[in-house]
């Protein structure tokens, strides 16, 4: 399994009204996807006293908010990444982890935005729905949702800022 879920956290306003907290606020959503990181990677996963690579840091976001532990992956990272940028399961969005410029040779005419490898940009996707609810988006890390054409970026999927790389080669 090349993509594994590290923890998914929703991570709610302080109660007592710390910073951004207040009446309507809304909760801040993180989601973290790790390469090849397995289950036992996480210190909460391991027995006690474990002494190999800890993750403290992420232990005291997982304190904060909650963890979707029961999440499965696809083979490869790019249908993973697409599924979770979709909502779809990555046989209706990008299953094959084409090189991100293949598009569809046959006929390049029939469909030049979204026969390219990637999230096809009919599809919504997660920042178009977080925008909807009033949330400002930031994108950061590995894209591998397509880039061959600016529809099929970050930015051409909606989010308002972002911080990446394409692509695993």
């Amino acid at each position: 399994m090349l993509c594994a879920l590290a923890a998914a956290q929703l991570l709610a306003p302080a109660a007592g009204g710390g910073a951004g907290a207040g009446a309507g606020s809304k909760p801040h959503l993180m989601y973290i996807l790790a390469d090849d990181f397995g289950w036992a990677d996480a210190d909460w996963h391991r027995p006690a006293g474990w002494q190999e690579a800890a993750t403290p840091n992420m232990m005291a976001e997982l304190k904060s908010g909650i963890e979707l532990d029961n999440m499965h992956s696809f083979k490869f990272c790019a249908p993973t990444r697409s599924s979770i940028q979709s909502g779809r399961n990555p046989i209706h969005v990008n299953v094959q982890n084409y090189q991100p410029v293949v598009w569809d040779s046959a006929d390049p005419h029939r469909d030049p935005v979204s026969g390219y490898a990637g999230i096809p940009t009919k599809m919504t996707g997660m920042s178009a729905v977080l925008k909807g609810a009033g949330y400002a988006t930031h994108y950061t890390g590995k894209w591998d949702c397509g880039m061959a054409t600016e529809e099929h970026t970050p930015k051409g999927r909606g989010y308002d800022t972002s911080l990446f790389y394409f692509h695993h080669e």
